[in-house]
């Protein structure tokens, strides 16, 4: 089975409520950019990349995002899934955790402290955050910000990183408790236990 079927079967079989764009294209069945070089990070960035994973989804007594292959997945998305807009929003991003670091500790992200590295994410964290309220939709729901390109970096990111994790093979089996077949039939269930008849 390729990526894309896997992916949307996972979605269909979860229940899988991802956040936004992502998530909603590959259930719909949206193209990809062909064309595009499958890497699009230089060095720094593939570090960078990993470290965020690992900080959103560590390891625990379950293998964290690094072990799940997440940052194949979110390189994978972001060359031949995302359009110029998703992927310039992106990659601002990470000049931003970059600037960041930089002004604090004279470091790029990727070599900073890890409470640097914090800050940076929980800025950008703050900047999504304030975003989803000034571009919510009636009542403030937030599904009504799906499939929006301008999206902030972080935004984005926690999108990738969930939705990379619990499409892999470690999310689904090691991280969540792997049950092909939930419940049970039983078709002599006694009608005095529920006192009134099943609907559907």
């Amino acid at each position: 089975m390729h990526r894309r079927e896997m992916l949307k079967h996972s979605f269909m079989l979860v229940g899988f409520a991802a956040a936004g764009g992502v998530a909603q294209s590959l259930m719909a069945g949206g193209p990809l950019n062909r064309g595009l070089s499958a890497v699009v990070f230089n060095q720094s960035q593939e570090k960078s990349v990993a470290i965020v994973s690992e900080m959103i989804i560590p390891t625990t007594d379950t293998p964290g995002a690094i072990k799940a292959g997440v940052p194949d997945f979110i390189s994978t998305i972001v060359s031949q899934w995302y359009n110029d807009e998703e992927r310039a929003v992106f990659f601002q991003g990470f000049k931003a955790l970059d600037e960041f670091c930089q002004e604090t500790e004279q470091k790029d992200f990727a070599d900073a402290s890890e409470a640097t590295r914090i800050a940076a994410l929980t800025a950008q964290e703050t900047a999504t955050e304030e975003y989803k309220k000034a571009n919510s939709g009636a009542g403030g729901h937030p599904l009504a910000q799906k499939n929006d390109p301008n999206m902030p970096f972080f935004g984005k990111l926690k999108e990738l990183v969930v939705t990379g994790y619990y499409t892999s093979e470690v999310g689904a089996k090691q991280e969540l408790s792997y049950m092909p077949m939930p419940g049970y039939y039983d078709g002599s269930y006694e009608y005095a236990k529920v006192g009134r008849r099943f609907t559907s």
